[in-house]
């Protein structure tokens, strides 16, 4: 390839973040592989990491980690993919073989990291992006013939965090749950919780009406509660009885969110939490949680669960389409970082598509 330099988002420290011209990644190891980005999309853990609220970020870094390749070079060692390859990546790269890899704590690789994040690794709002450990297990999973990048887009990531947030929460079918926060994690949860978990009653709470609105009329939530407006707690007892619901899963990252998901918990439920919070000390509802016996269940997800999902993409059981509000190319990405970021415009989730000449 011909070209040296590159657009790229490069945040220089908290709150300074700028399109940039940046060198081409390089083949560094005979186990990498070159990808030029065909589609990749903002998360809102990427707006903790320019708003300065990872504890353990460090900057510069091009951002982002929700991407798909087609690969355009192979390192000496990769086996298990070509030049050509349609792939939708894992937002972190792991060894599969340190310590943590093999306790199944891929995000605690210590060789790897998570792309424009934690670790050393750039990220993927760019046009090109370097991937180590390309032959790792399910570092890059082929995008099957009939899909498209948007089909799959959020699997690695979205609806991975969601089936962890799920499995930790051990949710059994015909259980009753809801889902405080319903941005794309939480639409994802509640998706994944009624079409593959079998919820018998999926709740979806959260303080912006459209969204509220959104999880019912897609048919991923057989209710919706908007907890500005109406009493959570009140609501949740009217509709699945006086004891609350089995479990909740909290995604919205906010110290009144894991209150209210207390609160509405039943008694001896689950309580599991996917979220980034802005601070890392933050008040906990740890008595309610005592007294009623609450297990609290918390961590980040090790891409569990994607070729179940992958497979009820491709048969048409789980569409994540309706979550994709904004579709704009990579000139346009600081824009993209302000209006979701401000969940503004009614935006759930912001798309970007390769850089326009």
């Amino acid at each position: 390839m011909n070209q040296k330099t590159m657009k790229a988002l490069v945040c220089d420290s908290p709150g300074n973040y700028a399109l940039r011209e940046v060198p081409v990644p390089q083949i560094v190891e005979p186990t990498d592989v070159i990808g030029r980005v065909t589609l990749a999309a903002i998360c809102t853990s990427d707006i903790h990491y320019v708003r300065g609220e990872l504890a353990t970020a460090t900057y510069p870094r091009t951002m982002g980690h929700e991407f798909c390749v087609e690969i355009i070079e192979t390192g000496a060692e990769v086996k298990n993919h070509k030049v050509g390859d349609r792939c939708v990546v894992k937002p972190g790269a792991s060894c599969g073989e340190c310590f943590m890899c093999q306790l199944g704590i891929r995000s605690g690789c210590v060789r790897g990291g998570i792309f424009g994040s934690i670790g050393h690794l750039e990220g993927c709002h760019a046009e090109y992006v370097r991937i180590p450990f390309a032959d790792s297990t399910g570092q890059l999973i082929p995008i099957p013939q009939g899909l498209s990048d948007e089909d799959v887009i959020m699997l690695p990531d979205m609806l991975a965090t969601a089936w962890f947030g799920i499995v930790n929460a051990g949710l059994q079918e015909g259980q009753t749950v809801s889902v405080v926060g319903v941005g794309p994690v939480g639409l994802s949860t509640c998706l994944l919780a009624k079409r593959l978990f079998k919820a018998k009653t999926v709740i979806a709470v959260d303080l912006i009406q459209e969204r509220v609105d959104l999880a019912v009329a897609s048919g991923v939530a057989d209710f919706g509660i908007n907890a500005a407006t109406e009493n959570v707690g009140s609501r949740v007892q009217e509709l699945v009885g006086p004891l609350g619901v089995d479990v909740t899963i909290e995604t919205a990252g906010e110290e009144d969110a894991l209150e209210t998901s207390a609160n509405i918990t039943r008694p001896s439920g689950v309580l599991s939490t996917v979220s980034i919070f802005p601070k890392s000390m933050m008040p906990t509802p740890m008595n309610t949680m005592m007294v009623k016996n609450i297990s609290f269940k918390y961590g980040i997800q090790q891409c569990a669960g994607l070729p179940e999902m992958l497979a009820a993409i491709r048969a048409g059981s789980i569409d994540t389409g309706f979550m994709m509000t904004h579709k704009r190319p990579l000139n346009d990405i600081e824009e993209g970082y302000r209006v979701f970021g401000s969940k503004a415009d009614g935006c759930i989730k912001w798309l970007v598509t390769p850089w326009q000449n």
